[in-house]
């Protein structure tokens, strides 16, 4: 079994929710001092009380300091690891983001703490990005929108039906239209397994989306980011976030990406929480904000 974290790995945890079977914990080393645990809650055996944890290793062949060799743990000194944002989440994320950065800071005063906004996983926000790439949100919406009137949910099948002639007839270019068509066509073919992505750990699951024709380290990123979830997901090709960084920071010069990179290195690990800050003080500046998420737009007939 793949470890689900590696040394060097940095962690966020929260005491917003219980953990349960299968979720990682960290904790206290009961027998040495200062020194934690990264452990994974197992399904503890019958005989076990109330208010302790039965905890194992991902990786026993390295080590075997679990619950078999410590016994169960308190589960008060249990601390749940955040591998997805939630609205609760998110909002410890950016309070500790404010603590600890008097630039973020600022922006929050300044534009306020940004909508939790996501959007729904699957093939319908694969196609919305791919739309998205080089143009406005709202350009990228609109395009979307024009779709899904011919397509009648922006389905696989659908997309392959269509074709790439009539996609380039409202307006979609030859390029984005070719990248939409091969995406469906894995799809309906088993080749590709959209919904797989979300068991993936995020580097895995950022290079099985890079690995498909015209998505990108941006478009991965942002799905990772908006569809999934993970808490520092940071897509440091994106011209907005770009732009935000230096305006927050006050820099006098927009950060390229390795910058940007560097830059961010204090926000690990909720980097996307960074990022949405940013992008809402961006946003706000300019008098804009976040677009409706057109793929909500569609009730199909059966449901309506």
């Amino acid at each position: 079994m793949r470890p689900a974290f590696e040394p060097g790995d940095e962690l966020v945890t929260t005491t917003s929710r219980r953990p349960s079977g299968g979720d990682p914990v960290v904790f206290p080393h009961p027998r040495r001092d200062d020194f934690w645990l990264v452990k994974r809650v197992g399904t503890p055996p019958e005989t076990l009380d109330d208010g302790q944890l039965w905890v194992l290793s991902d990786n026993a062949e390295v080590t075997t300091t679990d619950s078999l060799t410590l016994g169960p743990i308190p589960s008060d000194s249990a601390l749940a690891v955040v591998e997805r944002f939630d609205e609760t989440t998110f909002i410890e994320a950016v309070v500790l983001l404010a603590s600890e950065d008097d630039s973020i800071a600022t922006a929050i005063d300044r534009f306020g703490v940004p909508r939790f906004w996501v959007r729904p996983p699957g093939l319908p926000c694969l196609v919305l990005l791919i739309l998205e790439q080089q143009v406005s949100l709202e350009s990228g919406a609109a395009m979307y929108r024009r779709l899904d009137e011919i397509t009648d949910g922006v389905t696989a099948d659908d997309l392959v039906e269509v074709g790439t002639d009539k996609m380039r007839s409202i307006g979609i270019t030859r390029q984005k239209a070719g990248y939409l068509h091969s995406l469906a066509t894995l799809v309906t073919t088993g080749r590709f397994d959209i919904d797989a992505l979300s068991s993936l750990p995020p580097d895995q699951a950022r290079s099985a989306l890079i690995s498909l024709k015209g998505i990108g380290p941006w478009t991965a990123e942002a799905y990772l980011l908006s569809a999934l979830r993970h808490p520092d997901m940071y897509p440091v090709g994106d011209r907005a976030l770009q732009v935000g960084v230096g305006e927050v920071l006050g820099m006098s010069n927009i950060p390229d990406e390795e910058e940007l990179e560097i830059l961010a290195e204090p926000w690990r690990p909720v980097r996307a929480a960074a990022a949405r800050i940013v992008w809402h003080a961006y946003l706000s500046k300019r008098g804009r904000t976040e677009p409706p998420d057109p793929t909500l737009d569609h009730t199909p007939a059966e449901d309506a």
